[in-house]
């Protein structure tokens, strides 16, 4: 920061789950599915409800969106990533999920990493080697969305958020 100090104006974009372009790019990878679709993200430890964070409700809202603008209507919410801390997190988790779900009859999923915009260690792990193997002792089609990673209507999406944000006149 001190580099910059005095020259720039540093600003955050805090929220943008909601945004129309985001919301449209993984409706965009969703939309005609015949799978269950099961939104996730990483959790966190469960006392952030009590210190009022909107980490959970804002995922839902983000799924709920991306659900609606997909024509989704069978679909879960569930973390990944759970940290042995000694304390609980937010869940259901993402195995356990699958255990219920195949308990419920379902036979295919489609994961939709919502919490995550590229492909890394997270989702590699947790996703595909973690939650396959499960899916696969379960007999569950599992599959996963790509994720938005350099994809060019996701550099637009994250444009037009600096754009809006940092108030720069629009490119085109």
């Amino acid at each position: 920061m001190d580099a910059v100090d005095g020259r720039v104006e540093l600003r955050f974009v805090e929220r943008w789950g909601d945004d129309p372009g985001f919301v449209n790019l993984l409706a965009g990878r969703v939309a005609g599915t015949s799978a269950h679709v099961v939104f996730t993200a990483h959790s966190l430890p469960a006392r952030i409800l009590d210190e009022g964070d909107p980490y959970r409700d804002e995922l839902l809202k983000t799924a709920r969106l991306v659900a609606e603008a997909g024509g989704i209507e069978d679909w879960s919410f569930s973390f990944q990533s759970e940290s042995p801390t000694g304390e609980p997190w937010l869940g259901p988790d993402i195995l356990d999920h699958l255990d219920e779900l195949a308990a419920r009859g379902v036979e295919g999923i489609l994961l939709c990493p919502v919490g995550f915009v590229a492909d890394h260690l997270e989702i590699r792990w947790d996703l595909d080697v973690e939650a396959a193997e499960r899916a696969q002792e379960l007999g569950l089609g599992l599959d996963r969305i790509e994720l938005p990673n350099a994809d060019t209507a996701f550099i637009q999406v994250l444009a037009s958020l600096v754009r809006r944000h940092a108030a720069v006149p629009s490119a085109g």
